[in-house]
């Protein structure tokens, strides 16, 4: 592996070196591409039609992109483990099929041609003037850094201005009430100076300890300004903190945010201008079908140039805009209906308030996978009304707190609340009020809760500090009433913002509680004892941990991991993984009304009876923030809507017995594991919404089925989508067969995919419906889907659920395999157009090729871990490509010459054949495995530097490479790295003279079986024994020049190391001895570590016991230890007494390739038979397998060649 790494990294240096500053390569590679796909295309070469024999196949899929933008790098990386796959399978004989469509359906587009309207309506078009960003002040670590001068404020330059010159920038400052002022004025710089800032400026800014506001105003050079532009968050500063000495305020100080608002969303103008759309091309991209007519074109062009053996003929894209796919999905849904998977009413579910409808992952710019948390809030009763709230006194104030774990409840001691938290006061039913955080509000309005809907009644505002000891009514718990105590790590986005205590099996809470029974703590916030002191611990649940019944399992995990105060996060956030965690799995309620009851049934249990009780109700909100296409943060709102029934236990049951069946791979256990995790977690879907692109629900035409539940068997339309649409997107040209999208009636649907009855009174043709059924029959189920890990919890699981119900009956149409891949960092950095690594598919192919760019991607690697492309290894693949085709026209060509011979006549021959069979074999495994990375390194890297060391050999001995094998290895190197490279291959497969394409060879099969003793021999020969040497020799320079040299072969090892590798051998025949290195015991599990390291102290025990190796004591050791190493490497023919090959004719054969190495004459002998008297020690020291040398040496001649 180091040779070839050494070999093929100089051929690359080299090539780098020729190449530097010079785009001629790469302009040659890609006019040899655009050459190669002509010829693809002549030949229709990836399209294919199910043959009327009966044979094997393979279909693989990809999901369809989303088409409001182009092709990224991050699809080409995805996208080229399906490419891989299908070229491999083609190469072992299969039929493919591969086809590609363009996702249309959702909110996405629909939501920017909105936003883009609107831009126009308030800024002008076609060249609009935009605001300024909001000026955004500087933090540090999630604080705002102010010095003497102020706090440092940066925002965003307009994006247009109306293609007028701005002038300046004015700043503007609003401290309490007052209006807001003018405090800076800052010139506009120059372009590049703009550009080197990312399009942002930055000013100095004073700040009150009153809340200060910031804006800016843009100039244009005509005077006018553009818009104003947002105001930044409310910021304040308290007095400078001293220094330690002297009392002088400190050079820096630490401002408050006291609203966080939401940042810049870029203008859809902006975002289109960054794809490079001009402004007066821009206005038809209002109207959301253009959208469908603009990108996918586009699409179809870059993977074209990609070299994506897809069968264009049968790609199309979706929604009702193409009436064929429209009636397709109408048919699916009707199926659901009928199996009675789909369902209807309110539902929890993510809403937009702008869009005025569900919005589901592929709508959201944030938050994809993101479900609704269902929490019951419990109604704690104000008892004591604090003087901030007079106004509402007379009203029933309930504080409403958020948990996961109402069975908890009668362990409450107090409440918490935020001190720093701004709290609203809502009008609820009646008289009563709730007060929570206005998030929560606003969610609770939405799932009317709180009414009106959307709107909740706001009564007033009241700091959590003004509630701070107000004695309340905690539902449940054994104390009449309790207090409201401060906790600070409380989050005002995340529940309510009010927090039940029960430090009996809450971590948190006992902390939090513990901290207040200290007296420095209590004065710190105003407390008084007797809000603390008098409420005891009240315990609840029992649960075994660490073997034994704990009553109290805060306390004592909070004991047992040492927490001292709430500050312990770590060793909290562990005490209360446990605590939680076993707790709800194995705990028992050991107080309350359901004393005795498992805590698992308890829970559901309890909160019916706090509903029922009026002490609680259910409400839902976002588990993490959801930011929806239109740019509002999203709520859970119930509203009326049509669901798909994931997770119904027979349904979900079934797809969890085909993906642990022999007839699905995962390729990966984890993703095995991910798939589990997704069909656990996947429970009703909302598969409707009022408006967007898409096709409408069949039987209720007000709601358009939204874009994951139209996008889960499209599959199967591909099988037939050439016959309807004939490679035209939407079908507007009708069908080719003559077909009326209204001809694909249910019963036309059934025959073609279900195997039901003829359609006797179809007006299409019977042979058309034949030839349709047996397509999808031939080449259903699919074989491979490719696609990133974020589809697992969606779309991929749903298309198994999908598959499942309208192929019941026919489990083998189910998919087979599912392969998944990670992220992909570009230059081991994410993707960003801030830092120059993001790329459109056309982008970086433009900057390198086709080929360089798959190759890039196939050493990117093909886990579930982030990879990694790395333009450097593109940039000298693009150096190298043209180098090694002029080698090898010249090869085929004879300019570069080769001997005819037989094959076997000379070793060195016999090692490039067996080195060849090796690699193509090991390479077929990894292709195999979708091993990608590890089929290009077999399939390139080594065996490149094969052919290399081979061709090196024979110039070192004054001898040519045998012409036969030369070509074998052209033409086997053409085909392997053909899934890879295919442009490369292609071109290659032309200089070889060889007629129609490399894509339809034959994967090649190894001329013999590989022979591991050829192997050992060319490591011996090739690598081993020269390195050694050449060491050798660098050591002897300070010692004189070399003249020649003796090269020394011991054909048995003297007794003492016969008897060592005895024992060894028998030792491993008993499995007593593993073939590892000491690094790879220590290496291993703990428990497997020592076992191994145990029995290698017992073979050396046994080898210093052995008599007849006493004498020989300070030698068995290292001795043992260097062969049980080499048997690691070469396997146990490294503990053999003799070398299984005849080491002196190969090292004579060999001896010209030695002198080259060395520089010196060389000659060998027997170490038996010294050819000089002063050559004994040296030939005393060789032994099987490891040859010694005597170097002859002038004394008066340095290696530098100074006397």
């Amino acid at each position: 592996a180091r040779r070839s790494g050494q070999l093929v990294l100089r051929r690359f240096k080299m090539a780098a070196t020729e190449g530097k500053q010079s785009f001629v390569r790469r302009d040659k590679l890609q006019e040899m591409e655009a050459d190669v796909q002509k010829k693809w295309a002549e030949l229709k070469v990836f399209e294919c039609d199910a043959p009327a024999e009966d044979c094997e196949k393979f279909m693989c899929t990809f999901p369809y992109p989303y088409m409001n933008g182009l092709l990224h790098i991050g699809h080409a990386y995805s996208l080229s483990k399906a490419m891989f796959a299908a070229h491999f399978n083609r190469l072992i004989g299969k039929k493919v099929l591969f086809p590609f469509g363009f996702h249309c359906t959702g909110m996405p587009i629909q939501a920017a041609a909105n936003k883009l309207k609107r831009e126009y309506e308030t800024y002008g078009k076609p060249y609009p003037i935009f605001p300024p960003g909001r000026p955004v002040p500087k933090e540090v670590d999630g604080s705002i850094m102010i010095d003497d001068e102020g706090v440092t404020l940066t925002w965003k330059v307009p994006g247009s201005t109306g293609q007028k010159e701005i002038k300046a920038h004015h700043v503007y400052m609003r401290s309490g009430d007052a209006d807001f002022k003018e405090i800076a004025v800052i010139p506009h710089p120059g372009p590049e100076v703009l550009s080197a800032q990312g399009g942002k400026l930055s000013a100095k800014a004073p700040v009150d300890s009153s809340p200060s506001i910031y804006k800016v105003r843009t100039e244009l050079a005509d005077g006018s300004f553009c818009p104003d532009g947002k105001e930044s968050d409310e910021v304040s500063v308290d007095a400078p903190t001293k220094a330690a000495k002297g009392g002088a305020p400190t050079g820096k100080r630490v401002a408050k945010k006291i609203l966080a608002k939401s940042g810049d969303a870029a203008f859809q103008w902006e975002i289109l201008k960054a794809m490079n759309i001009k402004a007066e091309d821009m206005l038809p991209f209002t109207d959301p079908l253009y959208w469908l007519q603009y990108y996918p074109p586009l699409g179809i062009r870059d993977l074209q140039r990609f070299g994506t053996p897809v069968d264009f003929r049968r790609s199309f894209i979706t929604t009702s805009e193409n009436p064929y796919y429209d009636m397709f999905i109408r048919w699916q849904f009707r199926k659901l209906k009928a199996s009675d998977k789909i369902g209807f009413g309110k539902r929890p579910t993510i809403f937009s308030e702008v869009d005025g409808q569900a919005c589901m992952d592929h709508d959201r710019a944030e938050g994809e996978g993101v479900c609704p948390q269902e929490y019951t809030a419990i109604k704690i009763e104000l008892l004591e009304v604090p003087e901030k709230m007079a106004s509402l006194k007379g009203k029933k104030i309930f504080l409403l707190a958020a948990t996961l774990r109402p069975e908890t409840m009668p362990g409450q001691t107090n409440c918490w609340i935020l001190p720093e938290g701004q709290y609203g006061c809502f009008q609820a039913q009646g008289d009563d009020v709730y007060v929570c955080s206005q998030k929560a509000a606003r969610n609770m309005s939405f799932q009317e809760l709180l009414e009106p809907w959307g709107k909740p009644v706001l009564l007033m505002t009241v700091a959590g500090k003004d509630l701070m000891g107000c004695k309340v009514k905690a539902p449940r718990s054994p104390y009449d009433a309790v207090h409201v105590l401060p906790l600070l790590t409380i989050k005002m986005d995340k529940g309510t913002g009010i927090v039940t205590s029960v430090p009996s099996d809450s971590p948190d809470d006992y902390a939090a509680f513990q901290d207040l029974l200290k007296p420095g703590k209590r004065e710190h916030f105003g407390l008084k004892a007797e809000w603390i002191e008098p409420f005891a611990i009240i315990p609840i649940i029992d649960v075994e941990i660490d073997g034994e019944m704990r009553t109290v399992a805060a306390q004592y995990m909070c004991e047992k991991l040492g927490v001292q105060s709430q500050k312990d996060t770590v060793k909290l956030l562990e005490a209360h993984d446990v605590c939680y965690k076993l707790g709800f799995d194995k705990g028992i309620m050991s107080g309350g009304p359901l004393k005795g009851t498992p805590v698992k049934q308890a829970k559901f249990t309890f909160r019916t009876m706090m509903i029922e009780a009026g002490e609680a109700f259910i409400y839902s909100e976002p588990e993490k923030k959801v930011v929806g296409r239109s740019g509002d943060e999203c709520v859970v709102a119930g509203i009326d809507q049509w669901y798909l029934k994931y997770g119904e236990e027979t349904w979900k049951n079934q797809i969890k017995e085909h993906i642990h069946s022999s007839k699905f791979n995962t390729y990966n256990d984890r993703i095995k594991d991910a798939f589990d995790d997704a069909i656990d977690w996947l429970k009703e879907w909302a598969c409707s919404r009022s408006f967007g692109l898409g096709t409408r629900v069949p039987w209720d035409e007000q709601f358009v089925i939204e874009s994951l539940s139209d996008s889960t068997i499209y599959m199967a339309y591909y099988t037939i989508a050439h016959f309807l649409q004939g490679g035209v997107l939407d079908g507007s040209n009708g069908s080719p067969e003559g077909i009326k999208p209204e001809d694909m009636t249910d019963d036309v649907l059934d025959y073609v995919f279900l195997n039901g009855p003829f359609p006797s009174g179809s007006p299409i043709k019977k042979e058309v419906l034949e030839k349709m059924q047996r397509e999808f029959r031939f080449w259903y189920p699919m074989d491979l889907r490719v696609s990133g890990k974020d589809l697992i919890q969606n779309h991929l699981t749903m298309s198994l659920y999908n598959h499942s119900c309208v192929w019941e009956k026919e489990p083998e149409m189910w998919p087979r395999s599912m392969f998944c891949n990670g992220w992909l960092l570009v230059n081991n950095e994410k993707m960003s157009k801030s830092k120059g690594n993001f790329f459109t598919l056309a982008d970086i192919m433009d900057k390198y090729t086709a080929d360089t760019v798959r190759l890039a991607c196939a050493n990117s690697g093909d886990t579930l871990e982030d990879a990694n492309f790395e333009e450097a290894v593109a940039n000298k693949t693009l150096l190298f490509m043209p180098v090694f085709l002029d080698s090898m026209a010249a090869l085929v060509g004879g300019s570069d010459p080769c001997q005819e011979a037989p094959e076997d006549a000379r070793f060195v021959d016999r090692w490039f054949a067996n080195e060849m069979n090796r690699l193509v074999t090991v390479t077929r495994t990894h292709y195999e495995a979708m091993s990608y990375r590890e089929a290009l390194k077999t399939s390139f890297y080594e065996f490149t530097a094969a052919f290399d060391q081979y061709r090196d050999v024979c110039k070192a001995g004054q001898s040519l490479p045998n012409k036969s094998l030369v070509m074998r290895y052209l033409e086997w190197q053409m085909i392997i790295l053909s899934p890879i490279c295919p442009h490369f291959c292609e071109h290659g497969w032309g200089i070889l003279g060889k007629t129609g394409s490399v894509l339809d060879s034959r994967f090649p099969t190894a001329t013999k079986p590989v022979d591991n003793s050829i192997i050992s021999q060319g490591l011996y020969m090739f690598d081993k024994v020269p390195h050694d040497f050449i060491k050798l020799l660098e050591k002897t320079a300070k010692l004189g020049a070399a003249k020649s040299a003796t090269v020394y072969v011991a054909k048995t090892f003297p007794d003492w190391k016969v008897n060592v590798l005895s024992i060894l051998r028998a030792r491993h025949a008993k499995g007593q001895m593993p073939l590892m290195t000491l690094d790879t015991m220590k290496a291993l599990e703990k428990e497997e570590g020592a076992k191994v390291q145990a029995q290698w102290k017992e073979i050396m025990a046994e080898l210093m016991s052995d008599a007849s190796l006493k004498p020989f004591g300070k030698h068995v050791g290292p001795f043992a230890a260097f062969k049980r190493d080499e048997a690691a490497v070469i396997g146990e023919s490294a503990l053999d007494a003799t070398v299984p090959f005849d080491e002196e004719s190969l090292l004579r054969e060999h001896s010209e390739y030695l002198k080259d190495k060395l520089k010196l004459e060389v000659s060998v002998a027997s170490a038996e038979a010294p050819v000089a008297p002063h050559h004994g020690d040296s030939a005393g020291t060789s032994q099987p397998g490891k040859p010694s040398v005597h170097f002859e040496l002038d004394p008066s001649v340095k290696a530098s060649g100074k006397k």
